[in-house]
């Protein structure tokens, strides 16, 4: 009897903590060419995340990125020297409070921590980035199991240094250079 009780309390603290954890993440590709055929090049992201519900209004979640992009000057939105071939890991932790709701719709701000390394192909040396900020948003629940979000923007701190060559960067953007699109699974 005792292993039954057990058993059963096991399953159903196990429902309830499942019930506030949520995995998604996002997925990213552009190409770009400019009037001479010999300038172009493309971008390649892919970031999965999980998360875990403290309540109503604020979650706490890790993002992991991988990033690999040809013949460009950023990765990850930091921007840095002109480069042929990169490769870059990133590492997320941060906490979102949604402060308004209104129906399916959520409006939320991010805010945390990035850690990033990038590495320059033919380069042995790598990049070393880090920024510090929120991410404004808003999501929208398709269902009880599904969201999408989308980010616009950011408002921070970034640091990088690579070689004798570092950028220090400070400031807001709210334009449409920094949006992102994602989608989350409720478990």
């Amino acid at each position: 009897m005792k292993k039954m009780i057990l058993t059963a309390l096991v399953a159903v603290a196990s429902l309830t903590v499942s019930a506030q954890i949520w995995v998604g993440g996002e997925v990213g590709f552009n190409t770009w060419k400019e009037s001479n055929p010999s300038l172009k090049g493309n971008h390649f992201t892919v970031a999965p995340e999980i998360g875990y519900k403290l309540n109503d209004n604020l979650d706490v979640a890790v993002l992991i990125g991988y990033a690999h992009a040809k013949n460009g000057s950023d990765l990850f939105n930091f921007e840095i020297p002109a480069f042929e071939n990169a490769n870059g890991f990133e590492l997320n932790p941060y906490l979102r409070y949604t402060f308004v709701k209104a129906g399916n719709f959520g409006f939320f701000v991010d805010g945390g921590f990035t850690y990033a390394l990038l590495h320059m192909c033919g380069d042995n040396r790598s990049i070393n980035a880090w920024e510090l900020g929120l991410k404004p948003g808003i999501s929208y629940g398709l269902s009880d199991k599904v969201t999408l979000v989308a980010h616009v923007g950011f408002a921070g701190y970034q640091y990088a240094k690579h070689h004798d060559w570092k950028r220090n960067e400070f400031g807001l953007g709210l334009d449409g250079n920094n949006i992102s699109f994602g989608c989350y699974v409720n478990l």
